[in-house]
């Protein structure tokens, strides 16, 4: 180890002075400084594992917390995961949160389906025991039983079928508007409509939707078709023959407004219409699933129906994203 300075008169250079020590000083100085260099290593080495055994604690704590929450679930002893109050770190939050989510959204699509199983059971089941009943009479007085009261017996198993035949072809239509994928495609809503209109006018419904704007819709023809062609049968199902259709929008999403002169939807049924297989037109036939097959279709592609207020019949709100070509 050296060092050397130049010695100057004026700009001239007249000397340089040059210090050095050689390694074995450094050495030597070492060797005596040991115990001062062996305690600092030591104490350098317990800090660090220090450090590492609380930094290890921190991520570990909230993570077997996780980890029990999840054990608690998969026992029963718990509906679904809580974020953790602590998570120490944004990672380990992000983590908490992200599994508290699924287990919410699990949760929800569990309790779902054992209320939709409940539905489905007992909309079997009435039909079936009526058909039970009718068959048993049938077979033990088919021979004695007036032709007349033969044929109305007859006449409410086909019914009964019938339903039944009308029951699952809904509830395939709302199976296939669950298991739907969003697409990239987009729909036409006047020349759409422009069909429907003409189509439902032979059958007594008068669509008024000229003063619909030319736009593209952020969903796929076919499901647009189901969700128009759902509320029309609604409309005319419950005694309209007007409907106005009526839109605004603004940047991003388009909302349309069916306004019909039918009966209506009374203050208690307000809150119950887009319960699964709630009907006032069951001796009519209806299932309750058509409003469920419109939501589902619309929350596909990020859109939402709503019950809107009107004095007179009943209007219904729809909401779709705009297609940005």
């Amino acid at each position: 180890m050296f060092s050397a300075f130049p010695v100057l008169e004026g700009n001239r250079l007249i000397a340089v002075i040059y210090l050095s020590r050689t390694p074995k000083n450094i050495i030597k100085h070492l060797y005596l400084v040991q115990d001062k260099i062996y305690v600092a290593t030591v104490s350098l080495l317990l800090v660090a594992v220090l450090l590492v055994l609380f930094v290890s604690s921190s991520i570990s704590r909230p993570i077997r917390e996780l980890i029990e929450q999840i054990h608690r679930v998969t026992r029963g002893e718990q509906t679904q995961i809580e974020p953790i109050k602590h998570p120490v770190s944004h990672e380990v939050a992000q983590l908490s949160e992200s599994f508290s989510s699924m287990s919410r959204t699990l949760a929800e699509r569990s309790d779902y389906i054992n209320r939709f199983a409940t539905h489905v059971s007992h909309e079997f089941k009435t039909p079936l025991t009526s058909m039970q009943g009718a068959l048993e009479l049938l077979q033990e007085h088919i021979d004695t039983m007036p032709a007349e009261k033969r044929h109305r017996f007859m006449g409410n198993l086909l019914d009964d079928t019938q339903r039944l035949k009308k029951l699952v072809s809904r509830l395939l239509e709302l199976a296939r508007a669950d298991a739907l994928e969003p697409s990239n495609q987009h729909s036409t809503l006047t020349k759409q409509l422009s069909m429907l209109s003409s189509h439902y006018k032979g059958r007594g419904l008068v669509v008024d939707c000229e003063a619909i704007p030319e736009v593209s819709l952020a969903i796929a023809p076919d499901a647009l078709e189901t969700v128009l062609t759902n509320l029309l049968e609604n409309s005319l199902q419950h005694g309209a023959d007007q409907l106005q259709i009526s839109a605004d929008c603004d940047e991003m999403m388009f909302r349309l407004m069916f306004h019909d002169n039918g009966r209506g939807v009374s203050q208690a049924n307000r809150d119950k219409i887009f319960t699964p297989f709630f009907t006032t037109r069951r001796n009519a036939g209806g299932t309750g699933l058509g409003l469920e097959i419109i939501a589902s279709l619309l929350k596909t592609y990020q859109g939402e129906i709503s019950l809107g207020e009107a004095e007179v019949g009943a209007e219904f709100i729809v909401t779709l994203p705009i297609a940005h070509l």
